[in-house]
């Protein structure tokens, strides 16, 4: 009688454990959808640049469900776009912990690091993607080596950024079909031998880009300012004069106009 009774404790033992464990499963997979949801009308809104209205969503998805590296991406990226840097790099180190082989997340931790001006960590980050061999399948394998040429650049370190610069351009002769990496390596190699004093070695980068990016203006900025450290007083003026055409009533504008009041 007792060995009976002991049966039918145990019986009623594990079916409770068994229907505990599926309705455990039942409400993950009930705030997985709920997560997903919410984060899906986030994207929506981020699509639109409306990166308040995205982070209310991506916020509501991570009270659902916050393991999820995707949702903890986007909430990176949100953070990032609206200059909080701090705690974009907390959600992008988040989405790295949950999946470590998530390369856009390492990518966009680097550049933040570049906005947030530590370029210490983000030099860390980008050396760590050039390393990884794996790294060409998950994106374009030039990227990291721009981004951490634009790091040197940036910190003031030239030799290392024409390196790395280079290194990215060098990609693109084994036949990688030219893009927006090809034109910004241009631009900063420019930019790299101007903050050099060579303004002629730096208008042959730019006279480069140009054909790819022909109403940048930016990059006419960048030419002005070139021809004026050569002492080309007619060209530089010209480059000044073709970003007032292409970026009217703008701040680039303003500051075009006030460089080109001051040449001599």
């Amino acid at each position: 009688m007792k060995n009976a009774i002991r049966l039918i404790f145990w019986g009623a033992f594990l079916i409770l454990l068994l229907v505990a464990c599926a309705t455990t499963d039942f409400d993950i997979e009930k705030r997985k959808a709920l997560s997903e949801d919410n984060r899906r009308v986030g994207d929506a809104y981020i699509q639109q640049g409306d990166y308040t209205r995205a982070l209310k969503y991506y916020l509501e998805a991570a009270k659902h469900y916050a393991d999820d590296p995707e949702l903890q991406y986007r909430l990176g990226q949100a953070y990032q776009e609206k200059k909080d840097y701090n705690r974009a790099i907390h959600h992008y180190q988040k989405a790295l912990t949950l999946n470590p082989d998530m390369m856009r997340a390492k990518n966009s931790l680097g550049v933040t690091y570049i906005m947030a001006q530590n370029y210490d960590q983000a030099i860390v980050v980008f050396k760590e993607m050039i390393a990884d061999q794996g790294y060409a399948i998950y994106t374009r394998p030039q990227s990291p080596k721009y981004n951490l040429g634009w790091v040197y650049y940036q910190s003031g370190q030239y030799q290392e950024a024409e390196r790395y610069l280079q290194e990215a351009l060098d990609h693109y002769t084994l036949g990688i079909p030219k893009d927006d990496i090809y034109i910004k390596a241009l631009r900063a190699l420019g930019l790299n031998a101007l903050a050099q004093s060579k303004p002629e070695k730096a208008l042959s980068y730019f006279e480069k880009a140009i054909p790819f990016a022909p109403k940048w203006p930016d990059l006419y900025l960048d030419i002005a300012r070139a021809h004026r450290l050569a002492g080309e007083t007619p060209r530089a003026r010209q480059a000044y004069n073709r970003v007032l055409e292409l970026a009217p009533g703008t701040e680039l504008a303003a500051t075009a106009t006030k460089e080109a009041a001051s040449l001599k």
